[in-house]
């Protein structure tokens, strides 16, 4: 069995810690399978890749409200709808090509997506009868699906809501049964049923920030927040902004990370905190509250992140303090355990809704490799497939 994962930018996003998920996932429950993750962008041209995502990064930093008029406007909308996407479409040759040259090449038994772009044209080329012949899957790494992900030409779909799993089927008019409600993939080291080792004291609480490589949590606020709550240790995590790092140290109630890699520190990390103050991006988010960690919403980016935000808030899965600057209410939140517990009974009915299904759909598609069997030409005839009974 070979599989392969595409992600869109080289850089750390979202969608390519869910393909390095489902990459262990797969090699831990079939060593033997093949598995190559391409970042899709970057594999069809390295300079358009630094450009696009030059462009994406600097437009939500410098103009974050014609970005959020953008996304609603273009990607929300369904592609038949989308003048965008239907302008962008007649340049989606040169892609599909690029999509088809990797099928060609690496033949696969199952392509992943865990980005839109990739996936639409996949669709594109599926649609046309003969051009990919191997199974499809998409796997959604926010709390909605935008318009640009293919939904009808894709085999199986891993889903986080049921909201999600019922727009699938009524819109977008896609067979329940190719859809598993899996939530967003997370690596098992945030699923342990262990026992969590967070202080409970009355004093000393521990919060951990994660704003992305932007620093967005900490840019909003500055250190001179954080010097204000003395009795509250932040660890913040920098990711690679080398410069919030710098700005950091030596403070006195403040421990800042780089980007940690090991999965293992991570959640080391996650079970030391009280709480946790982060953008509301769908790995994160799905990682504690896997953790069932307390979670502060303190500020947002356009697009995604607010359509996030609308359903985390909707389900009352999160705090959202907003951009105040003010932690008193975070201060105060961290010693009622009331409201406390009621947040983490919310996070247990979401996680007790997801079903899995991701091995099951490997399963299935290893067995039909097995049964699938190229029988020779002969007498210069083309050869044929036969599917063997079970």
């Amino acid at each position: 069995m070979k599989i392969v994962i595409l992600s869109m930018f080289s850089v750390p996003t979202g969608h390519t810690k869910v393909a390095e998920v489902l990459h262990d996932s797969i090699r831990h429950d079939y060593p033997d399978a093949e598995i190559k993750i391409i970042d899709f962008l970057s594999f069809s041209n390295p300079l358009l890749e630094k450009m696009i995502s030059g462009i994406y990064f600097k437009w939500i930093r410098t103009s974050p409200e014609s970005y959020k008029g953008f996304y609603q406007k273009v990607m929300m909308k369904d592609k038949e709808q989308s003048f965008f996407l239907r302008r962008i479409s007649r340049f989606a040759t040169y892609f599909e090509k690029k999509v088809l040259k990797i099928v060609e090449e690496e033949k696969p038994s199952l392509v992943i997506c865990t980005h839109s772009f990739p996936s639409r044209m996949i669709g594109r080329l599926k649609s046309r009868e003969g051009s990919i012949s191997c199974k499809t899957m998409n796997a959604y790494t926010d709390f909605f699906v935008n318009g640009v992900w293919e939904t009808g030409q894709i085999d199986y779909h891993l889903v986080p809501t049921e909201e999600v799993k019922e727009t699938l089927v009524s819109r977008h008019h896609v067979s329940s049964d190719r859809i598993y409600q899996t939530g967003i993939p997370v690596s098992d080291v945030f699923k342990g049923k262990g026992t969590h080792h967070r202080p409970r004291g009355k004093k000393g609480k521990h919060i951990l920030v994660a704003g992305g490589n932007s620093g967005l949590c900490v840019r909003k606020n500055g250190v001179k927040v954080f010097s204000r709550y003395p009795d509250i240790h932040f660890s913040v995590l920098c990711g690679h902004n080398h410069r919030l790092y710098r700005s950091l140290l030596n403070q006195p109630n403040i421990m800042p990370y780089m980007y940690i890699q090991d999965q293992e520190e991570v959640n080391a990390l996650y079970d030391a905190v009280d709480g946790i103050i982060t953008k509301p991006g769908g790995v994160t988010i799905s990682e504690v509250l896997h953790k069932k960690i307390p979670v502060f919403i303190l500020a947002y980016l356009p697009g995604q992140e607010e359509f996030n935000l609308h359903y985390l808030v909707e389900r009352d899965l999160v705090f959202h303090i907003g951009e105040t600057g003010d932690f008193s209410s975070l201060e105060e939140i961290l010693y009622d355990h009331k409201e406390i517990q009621r947040k983490v009974d919310n996070v247990e009915t979401y996680l007790s809704s997801l079903t899995g299904g991701f091995t099951d759909i490997l399963r299935e598609i290893q067995e039909e490799s097995r049964q699938t069997i190229n029988v020779k030409s002969v007498g210069g005839k083309a050869g044929i497939r036969v599917f063997l009974s079970s």
